[in-house]
Parts: structure tokens; sequence; C-alpha cells
């Protein structure tokens, strides 16, 4: 086969793994927005729960559809580019294929084993949106947990390359269900030529990310800032282009090798013609990529929060916890954050989980027991002992150094209105005292609580959330890497501000504020606060390249 050939197949792949994406992403989008508002569901009256399925299951109904439709336009996507590039495409040979169990099976399984390639970049089609949270992955900080989370992920990829042959023992073949698994197994011989190509594609894809990093250092050291931010834009596009061409031989390579008499041609980008129409096609998908993804960089606006999370100031503080507030109220946080939830007599206090363990092991649910038990334990958690601190002592005590509090209000079960006016009675004159700002993820108790707070109120999530004019979120506090420009201008065109959590790293930092974000929520407040005055007094772009490259994820 030629190499025109070849880097024809390439661009194919590339723009309709792209339409697909781009298609997914509406699709998704529009339904999410025409479904009513999760916070709205009734879950403590089962009449009213059902009157309410009455009223929407029509939206519900839609929502099923949609994710139906793209679900078998996935699996037909699959299907239809193993079928083609082994030139056995045939109308009746697809539809059939769409049909069976097995194909929707390995289907499933490539979507899995893409779920951490997307996390990185790669563009594979409705991975993004199974993809995990980096902040989850951040508390994977055990170096025993990462070599286990890489050896079973290496045995799926082994176990999934095992199973490569089932959509042509099925579809081409016609083998019946039990002989396809196991003619699959069977013809799957261990192929060095395979895992060579594979590892060929793994080393551009490095040198192409490491380059572009460089490339960009080299920019903020001897270029003008004007130039920096228009370098970056341009490594961006040209590393997307490579992130799509990259998706692209992975498929190909996979379907090359997924039937028994695969060609001898070693996928190899450098034997390819990049005749200059595909190329062309290959920027204009780049671009449009970028910009629909909300990758594409603005000028940052210099202003920023620091805020720090959990109330510690460094990892090895004991956190939410009122001895350490002077420690983190020295480094001169804009707000301390802090969790606080009810004890059963309604007292709030300060805690992460709903579940504290003592030192003799024995475990007390927060809201199933009273303050006047819980007060008196000794806590273990991560590796600190503690004594649990009430929200009353830890207002104060702000109050006292003039510190102001971003608190998040963890409601975990149903709770009452009159629950929240008591809250209200109870705490509001010393909240509105500080200053405090309050951040939940129940958007229902939010909206209620606003009613009664005469704060500032935001909603907290671990995904993007539609953006709206709504007044109690005034401010919107979302896990960082779930984080985009076109995000970050969507809540400035309603005028409302941005927190992202939790961010550490510099490269996390650096991308956030390029970014536009309002709000850094850290455990290192005053090394980001450092950070942060050196960029707005010397923008630099290289750490928010390499903290976009690698861990910004996108859908399209």
């Amino acid at each position: 086969m030629n190499s025109k050939k070849i880097s024809r197949q390439t661009i194919i792949i590339v723009s309709i793994i792209f339409i697909f994406n781009v298609v997914a992403q509406f699709l998704i989008n529009w339904v999410q927005g025409y479904q009513p508002k999760t916070y709205q569901i009734p879950t403590n009256d089962w009449t009213r729960l059902l009157n309410y399925i009455g009223d929407y299951w029509v939206n519900y109904a839609i929502t099923g559809l949609v994710y139906l439709f793209l679900w078998f336009a996935y699996v037909g996507l699959c299907l239809g580019a193993f079928l083609w590039l082994w030139e056995n495409i045939t109308w009746s040979q697809f539809c059939s294929g769409l049909l069976k169990g097995r194909v929707h099976l390995y289907a499933a399984l490539l979507l899995i084993l893409t779920i951490p390639l997307n996390q990185f970049g790669f563009k594979f089609p409705l991975s993004y949106y199974l993809t995990i949270p980096k902040i989850f992955l951040d508390s994977l900080n055990s170096q025993w947990a990462l070599a286990i989370g890489v050896v079973v992920y290496v045995l799926y990829f082994l176990l999934v390359v095992k199973m490569r042959f089932l959509i042509h023992q099925t579809v081409i073949r016609h083998d019946r269900v039990g002989l396809s698994f196991k003619n699959s197994w069977r013809r799957s011989q261990f192929n060095l030529k395979f895992y060579r190509d594979l590892l060929l594609v793994v080393i551009i894809l490095v040198i192409s990310l490491f380059g572009s990093i460089y490339a960009q250092h080299l920019l903020d050291s001897y270029t003008s800032v004007a130039i920096r931010h228009v370098g970056a834009n341009v490594l961006i596009v040209v590393m997307t282009g490579i992130f799509y061409v990259i998706t692209a031989k992975f498929v190909n390579l996979l379907a090359d090798y997924a039937q028994p008499n695969h060609s001898k041609r070693p996928t190899n980008l450098q034997t390819e013609a990049w005749h200059w129409e595909n190329l062309l096609i290959l920027c204009v998908v780049s671009i449009l990529s970028v910009w629909l993804s909300g990758k594409w960089i603005d000028q940052p606006s210099g202003r920023y929060l620091v805020i720090a999370h959990k109330g510690i100031s460094s990892l090895n503080q004991t956190p939410n916890v009122v001895e350490n507030l002077k420690k983190v109220s020295a480094t001169k946080p804009d707000y301390v954050e802090m969790d606080i939830q009810p004890t059963k007599d309604d007292v709030y206090i300060l805690s992460h989980n709903t579940k504290v363990t003592t030192t003799s092991g024995k475990s007390y649910k927060i809201n199933q027991t009273k303050w006047s038990t819980l007060k008196s334990l000794k806590i273990k958690e991560a590796g600190h002992t503690f004594k649990l601190s009430s929200f009353e002592d830890y207002l104060k005590t702000a109050n006292l150094y003039h510190q102001k509090l971003l608190i998040e209000l963890k409601i975990n079960d149903t709770i009452t209105n009159e629950q929240l006016q008591k809250f209200e009675t109870q705490y509001g004159p010393l909240i509105q005292k500080n200053h405090s700002e309050i951040q939940s993820l129940n958007q229902n108790a939010l909206k209620r609580a606003s009613r009664y707070l005469k704060v500032r109120t935001g909603l907290l999530s671990p995904v993007k959330n539609t953006i709206d004019n709504t007044k109690t979120n005034q401010f919107y506090a979302i896990e960082y890497s779930a984080v985009d420009q076109t995000l970050v201008r969507s809540i400035n065109q309603h005028k409302k501000d941005l927190y992202v959590w939790t961010v550490n790293d510099s490269a996390d930092v650096a991308s956030a504020y390029v970014m536009g974000v309002r709000g850094f929520i850290t455990d290192h407040p005053k090394q980001v606060r450092t950070q942060l005055k050196q960029l707005v007094k010397q923008p630099t772009y290289s750490d928010a390249l390499r903290g976009i490259l690698f861990f910004q994820k996108s859908a399209i």
C-alpha cells in the first residue's frame, strides 16, 4: 500500500473522529440542558417523586434515546473503521455486525481502554465523558497505588489486545458465540512487530509533547509577552493535531493487527507522504478543536484569590481543626476553606468525612451522634490525631484573626427549611461579621439557605455545570481538570467568579491562571501566591502549556 493512501486513511479517520466528537458534545450538551434541574427531584416523598416522574418522563425518555443513539453511533464507528481498514466493508456486514452483542462488548472494552489515554489528551470518541477528575488521581499519592494501577491497566490492555480478533471472527468469519471467543483467543499470538509499532507511536507522542513544552520555555525566555502568548496558542494547536493523528494511528494499528492475515506494512509516521491537502484538513481540525474545546488561551486578567484548602497551609497539617487556623492565617490567604456538617442535635462541626474513627477504632456517623459525645473523642484520620472543632469556635477564632472563610456546607441528607433557619439564627451574625462565602454540592439546600443567609453562595461541583443567571450561584467552585477557557468565558459573561480546586502543582496553577480563573483553592497558599505574583509581573506559558496538554481534558 503506497504512502499517499496511508496518509489519506489517517486524515479520513481524524476527520471522522472530530465530526463524531463535535456531534456528540452538541447532543450531550443539548440533552443535559433539556433535563430538569437535578436538585429539584423530591427524594424524600414517594408520592411527590412519582408525580415528578410523571411530569418529566418525556424529558428523561428523550435523554435515554439520545444516549442510546450515541452508543450505537460509537459502536458503528468502531465497526465501520475496522471493516473499512480491512477493505472488507459491505452494508449487510455492517448492519449484521451492529446487531451483534459481541461487537458491542468489544467496543465497550475499547472504550474502557481509552479512558486513561483521553485523560492525557487523546481524542477517542466518548472517553472524555468517562474520564476521572484529576483531583481523585492526585489523592492516590501512594507509589504502591500508582504501581498497582499501572499493572492493572497493562494487564487489561493485554486482554483487549488478546481479544482483538473478536470482531473479525464474528462479522467476517460468522463464528457462533462460543467459537468466536475461542478462535479469537487462539489466533492472538504474541506479535513483537505490533508492540514495536505501538512503542514507536508512543515515542513520537512523548517527543512531541516535551518538544512543545521546551519550545515554549525558549519563547518565555527570549521573546516578548505578546509573542509568548501567540506561541502558546500555536503550540496547543500543533499538539492537538498530533493528538488526533496519534489517535488515528492507534485505531489504524489495532485494526491492522485485528485480522488473521494482517498486512505487513509498518505503521510508521515517518513513511507517510503528508500532502498539502491533508495538512490543510489537519490544520482546520486542530484549530476548530482548540477553539470549540476551550483550550484557546486569552490574555489573563491579573485578578486572583488564594484560598487555603481545608484550613491548612501544608499537607503535613491536620485539616479542619481550629488549632491550625493561626498558622494558616499567617500565610495571608484571601479565604480559608473548611467543611462543616450537622450533628444529630444540629450543632455544626468541622469534618470532611461523614463518619469519623477514634484512636481505639470505633466509628461514629456525625449526623447520628450528638455533639456532647463527639467533642470528647480522639479522632484518627490520615495519620493525624485530633479532636473535632465546633463551627462556632472556628468562626469566633477566624473573626479574631480577621480571616475570611469559604464555608463548604456538607448536607448529605434531607434538610428542612426550619433547620436552615435555625442554622442562620445560630451562626448568621458570626458569618456576616466574617464576610464569609458559602459553597455546597447540595444545590437544593444551597438555594433554600440563600433565602436566610445574607452572604455570597456558590455551587461546588467535580464536573462542569450549566452556567446561568440564578442568584444562588454567585460563584462556581469546580474541580480544576474540568475547567477550560469556554467555561471561564461563560462564567465571566454572567459576571460571576470561578474557583478551582485543588491546585497544588505549578502547571495546574499556571494553566488555571492563564485561562482567567479567579479563585485558587490550594493546600499550599503561600507558594501559590508567590507563583501568581510572579505570573502577574512576568507572564510565562511553559508551565501552563504543560498543564493544558497533559491534564486538561476535552470532548473535542
